[in-house]
């Protein structure tokens, strides 16, 4: 299915930190259609299909151009 990922996307806009940040919470606050970022365009996997090594649940985003970044679930107390 991510045959070519990141060919399919190489003109799509730079993702860093804060608009991954800001994306994530207009899309928790407000729903998908609020953000600029294009979410189909996103991988998404959780720690243990990604391989991480760690006992935390969390997410891995990977970005057209190949960046990756991870979202780790934590409940705090």
């Amino acid at each position: 299915m991510f045959d070519n990922y990141e060919d399919n996307f190489s003109d799509e806009t730079q993702f860093d930190e804060t608009t991954l940040q800001d994306g994530l919470m207009e899309l928790m606050s407000y729903g998908y259609d609020s953000s600029e970022i294009c979410w189909e365009n996103l991988r998404v996997r959780t720690y243990e299909e990604a391989g991480v090594l760690t006992y935390d649940k969390g997410l891995v985003i990977t970005t057209p151009d190949g960046q990756e970044f991870q979202l780790t679930i934590v409940r705090s107390m």
